[in-house]
């Protein structure tokens, strides 16, 4: 009987045969923990892809309809003004307004849709190559080209397009006396003009038309979202996400005084108490070619507030509400002394009082999501519209102390 002996393998053969497996089981763990990764953010991409369009979907969604509510609107008036063309002279300033609002472009440069989140869609090599659902792409694809179709329509069609331009309102601002247009003469002309009763005449049909495109969008909207299985709390917590930046705030960053300037012309102040109430101010600088300088107009009111998480709650309370005007800095040529008396008497302080009392009663209570930057001297503040389900944001910088 013949016995074979396995050969004893030196301590070098062995280490090199270990050092081998060793890096074979290394490659393959890497390449495949890599292939994972790899998998796993191209899967991410494609969900932050697909809800950053569809949001963009919904926004227009909600920008439609809008579109559509107000259209309704002005026709409301502009009916009530033909049924009482007689009597137009009698009828409410606001009814007015409305009708010539429906009439007149106020705008020298016309546009209708943001076009920033199709142009990343459609330029992004990475979002090509990640997005690999065809169904997906084509119904955004037919999303964008019905989005340029009504674009094109608004922009172009006589039946979109407001029978008084922006030159011709602006040179009708120009020519009234106090730059103030008197809409009765305006609309007496303007509604004999067979052009401007035919713009009239179509308005149920841009509100129809607004409508239908409304719910197509609403359509390729929620097939989207079941395709990419995406549900309306996922959306929803994107949305919130892509709007917030910064650090989580604590009550001591938040105590102090605030400020935020709007365009120049609107400041808002606000101040938070260690003892958990607060003052809001209100600055508006009212000019007018009639008079140099500006007229000051200041709204102020108070409550509570507190900070729940990274949400700051505040409950007004309508009693604390001062309203004061200051026309003391504006100054006038002799000539237009009346004209500036009149427009001083149109400024009704009791009205605005009252009208930001019943505001504050019927909103007793503002949340905000805040978060606050390194430096802990600027503040942003999430703002939600419930009507149409965009987000925006204010900042606020701490007032520094003199």
């Amino acid at each position: 009987m013949i016995h074979f002996k396995p050969k004893i393998q030196s301590s070098w053969g062995k280490g090199f045969l270990t050092s081998l497996l060793g890096t074979t089981v290394s490659i393959i763990l890497t390449f495949g923990t890599s292939a994972l990764v790899e998998s796993k953010e191209k899967a991410d991409t494609q969900r932050q892809t697909a809800m950053m369009v569809i949001h963009d979907i919904d926004m227009c969604i909600d920008q439609l309809e809008e579109m559509a509510q107000k259209e309704e609107k002005m026709n409301n008036a502009m009916q009530y003004v033909l049924a009482h063309i007689d009597q137009i002279a009698s009828l409410p300033k606001d009814t007015l307004e409305l009708a010539m609002d429906m009439l007149a472009d106020y705008n020298a440069e016309r546009s209708v849709f943001d076009d920033a989140k199709e142009n990343i869609f459609k330029s992004s090599q990475d979002i090509w190559s990640n997005l690999d659902n065809m169904a997906f792409i084509d119904n955004m694809e037919r999303f964008y080209r019905q989005r340029r179709e009504i674009t094109n329509h608004i922009m172009k069609s006589p039946m979109f397009i407001r029978p008084i331009n922006y030159e011709e309102y602006f040179e009708t601002l120009m020519n009234a006396k106090g730059y103030a247009i008197d809409n009765v003469a305006v609309l007496k002309e303007k509604l004999q003009d067979r052009k401007v009763r035919f713009y009239i005449d179509f308005s149920v049909v841009r509100t129809r038309y607004y409508r239908l495109y409304t719910q197509d969008w609403k359509d390729i909207s929620d097939r989207n979202k079941f395709i990419m299985n995406i549900s309306d709390e996922e959306l929803a917590d994107y949305i919130k996400n892509s709007q917030r930046s910064g650090s989580p705030v604590s009550k001591r960053d938040l105590v102090g005084q605030w400020e935020r300037e709007v365009n120049g012309n609107e400041q808002h102040f606000y101040e938070f108490l260690e003892k958990d109430s607060f003052t809001r101010k209100t600055v508006v600088s009212y000019s007018h070619p009639i008079f140099n300088n500006e007229a000051i107009v200041t709204f102020k009111f108070g409550g509570k507030w507190s900070l729940r998480d990274d949400t700051l709650l505040m409950v007004n309370s309508p009693k604390q509400i001062e309203v004061e005007l200051d026309t003391s800095r504006i100054t006038y040529r002799p000539e237009m002394r009346d004209s500036v008396k009149r427009f001083i008497r149109r400024i009704d302080i009791t009205a605005w009082k009252a009208s930001l009392q019943k505001s504050l009663e019927r909103q007793r209570r503002d949340t905000f999501p805040v978060t606050t930057n390194k430096a802990h001297d600027k503040i942003e503040m999430v703002v939600r519209q419930d009507k149409d389900g965009s987000v925006k944001s204010r900042y606020l910088k701490r007032v520094k102390d003199n």
